[in-house]
């Protein structure tokens, strides 16, 4: 019984202990935020900081210090929830087990075809590709030279060759290419004029503010709806992607409960304006 009541009062006195250890290094100047009871050091952080930017912490605005803040806090503490994670990740770099962890925890070798479908039909409208027209452009001083310019490209004169001698475009000795454009791209003025050409035709002269201009439609495209099989890699990476940024979250949010983050705006070189909880340094020990 006196055994019992010896292991009993250690047990008791271990508890505050171990709750001194934190708000005894909290008080440490050169700590700027609690991980749950682990300190984190000023040194660290700005080794962070300087990595990120090729600056040290010092010469960082307080708004890009205070976010790389939380992101290193938050970076930190997802560390540890994957190095305690159960079971225990088997990768050989950091990087190898929390991408372990992540695929497990949102379930990336389980995406069925059920997934991939309801994926798909989630939105629909990625998946239906506009008409489109694929121009190339020439901007004439005149109406004058522009209709001499279009009468010598009707008469079979290279559009090429016509534009590097007359257009003003910026890439006119190339052709002045527009590439690919959909109806809804082209101004009110010249989508009347060109979404009705064939491939191959030239538009009227279109006078403009800044000249005239003449296009010719190089080829079109009819709209079409992407075919699932043909959209099904893209639908497994997007949903990989979405489920592993919930699992990010899952992560941390359990961490957070287990292990809170609390910045001690004190202690920083730096007005803090981030989003992470602030430590009180008036707690008592």
């Amino acid at each position: 019984m006196k055994r019992l009541l010896a292991l009993l009062a250690i047990a008791l006195l271990a508890v505050p202990a171990c709750a001194r250890k934190g708000s005894s290094a909290s008080r440490r100047a050169s700590v700027v935020a609690m991980i749950g009871d682990e300190p984190v050091e000023e040194a660290d952080f700005d080794t962070y900081v300087r990595a990120a930017t090729g600056s040290p912490l010092g010469q960082v605005s307080p708004q890009v210090a205070s976010s790389l803040l939380d992101q290193f806090l938050e970076e930190r503490l997802l560390q540890e929830a994957v190095d305690h994670a159960d079971p225990k990740p088997v990768g050989k770099t950091a990087a190898e087990r929390r991408r372990e962890v992540l695929s497990r925890v949102a379930r990336l070798d389980a995406i069925s075809e059920a997934d991939l479908r309801a994926e798909y039909d989630r939105q629909p409208e990625r998946w239906r590709n506009p008409p489109l027209v694929k121009l190339t452009q020439m901007i004439l001083p005149t109406r004058e030279v522009a209709e001499t310019a279009r009468r010598r490209v009707l008469a079979g004169e290279a559009w090429e060759a016509v534009s590097s001698e007359l257009s003003r475009a910026p890439n006119a000795a190339t052709g002045g290419g527009l590439g690919w454009l959909s109806r809804n791209d082209l101004p009110g003025e010249f989508e009347k004029a060109v979404w009705g050409l064939p491939e191959g035709g030239v538009s009227p002269a279109l006078p403009t503010g800044h000249g005239v201009h003449l296009f010719l439609v190089e080829e079109r495209a009819d709209g079409r709806v992407v075919p699932f099989e043909e959209a099904r890699p893209a639908l497994r990476l997007a949903l990989a992607e979405r489920r592993s940024a919930e699992a990010v979250a899952t992560l941390l949010a359990d961490a957070r409960r287990q292990r809170p983050l609390a910045v001690i705006e004190e202690h920083l070189p730096f007005p803090y304006v981030g989003e992470t909880a602030r430590f009180s340094l008036d707690s008592p020990p």
